[in-house]
C-alpha cells in the first residue's frame, strides 16, 4: 500500500512542488521537443504550465501503471510462492477441491486486489492533480488517453502480473525471487513511455487500446497454460536444492 502512495502521491508533490517553488528566470521557453510532444498546447501554455502538462500526461502514466505491475506481482507471488514454500499449496491442492478452482481463485482474488489499490492510488493521484491544475492554471489531465489507461489497460495489466507469475511458479525457488521478476514486466511499460522524448512518436489512446487488448489475450494464453501446469504432481516433482524436505 506503500508503494501505490508514493507513485501516484508523494513523486508527483515533490514534482509541482519543485516546479513551483523553482525560481523562473526572465524569457524561460520550453524546450522544443516538449512542445513537439504537446502540439495541442503550444504558445497557449505558461512555462510552469507546459511542464505540468508535460509530466502529468507523459511521465505520470508510466508511474501509475507501476503500481498494477508491483501490487499484481507482490499479491500472486504470496498467494502462490509463499504457501508453496511453507507447505500450504500442497495440502491444498491433496485436498477435496479441484486443482483449477484454487488456481482460478487465487488468480481472480490477486486481480481484484491489485485492480482495488491500483484505482485507489489513482483516486488519490486524481484529488492531488486537480488541486494543482486549478492553482496552477493548468488544463485538466483527465482525457480520454487517461480512460483508457485507468478502465482499460490497468486491470489488462493487473492481471497479466498475476497470471505472469503463476507461470514462473515452478522455475521460481522462492518468494523473493518471484517478486524480482516484475523488474522484466516494468521495463517495457517505462521505455515505452520514455521513448516518446526521443520525438519518435506520441503515446495515442488508439496504441494504448491496443496495448491493452494485447495483454488481456496475453493473459488469457498464459493463464490457461498455467493451469494445466497448477497440479500437485508438476509443482512439487522436483524438492528444492537447499536441503529443505
Amino acid at each position: 500500500m506503500l508503494v501505490p502512495l508514493l507513485l501516484a502521491v508523494v513523486v508527483p508533490v515533490v514534482y509541482f512542488a519543485a516546479i513551483s517553488l523553482t525560481p523562473m528566470p526572465p524569457g524561460a521557453r520550453v524546450p522544443e521537443g516538449v512542445w513537439a510532444l504537446l502540439p495541442e498546447f503550444e504558445g497557449k501554455l505558461e512555462y510552469r504550465q507546459a511542464w505540468i502538462e508535460a509530466f502529468t500526461t507523459l511521465l505520470c502514466p508510466m508511474l501509475f501503471l507501476c503500481v498494477p505491475l508491483l501490487t499484481g506481482a507482490v499479491s500472486s507471488s504470496c498467494a502462490f510462492m509463499t504457501e508453496k514454500e511453507e507447505g500450504t499449496l500442497e495440502t491444498l491442492l491433496l485436498s477435496s477441491m479441484e486443482a483449477r478452482s484454487v488456481f482460478s481463485a487465487k488468480i481472480t482474488c490477486c486481480t481484484l486486489l491489485s485492480v482495488f489499490l491500483s484505482l485507489a492510488a489513482f483516486a488519490a493521484f486524481f484529488l492531488t492533480v486537480t488541486v494543482v491544475d486549478i492553482l496552477t492554471g493548468a488544463p485538466f489531465f483527465l482525457r480520454i488517453d487517461w480512460l483508457v489507461t485507468v478502465f482499460l489497460l490497468m486491470p489488462s495489466l493487473s492481471m497479466f502480473s498475476v497470471v505472469f507469475i503463476s507461470f514462473i511458479m515452478t522455475r521460481a525457488r522462492s518468494t523473493g525471487e518471484a517478486m524480482q521478476t516484475v523488474g522484466y514486466l516494468i521495463l517495457p511499460v517505462a521505455a515505452l513511455y520514455l521513448v516518446q522524448f526521443t520525438g519518435a512518436f506520441r503515446l495515442h489512446w488508439t496504441v494504448l487500446l491496443a496495448v491493452a487488448a494485447v495483454l488481456a489475450v496475453a493473459a488469457v494464453i498464459l493463464y490457461n497454460i498455467s493451469a494445466q501446469k497448477f497440479q500437485p504432481e508438476k509443482l512439487f516433482a522436483q524438492q528444492p536444492e537447499d536441503g529443505a524436505p
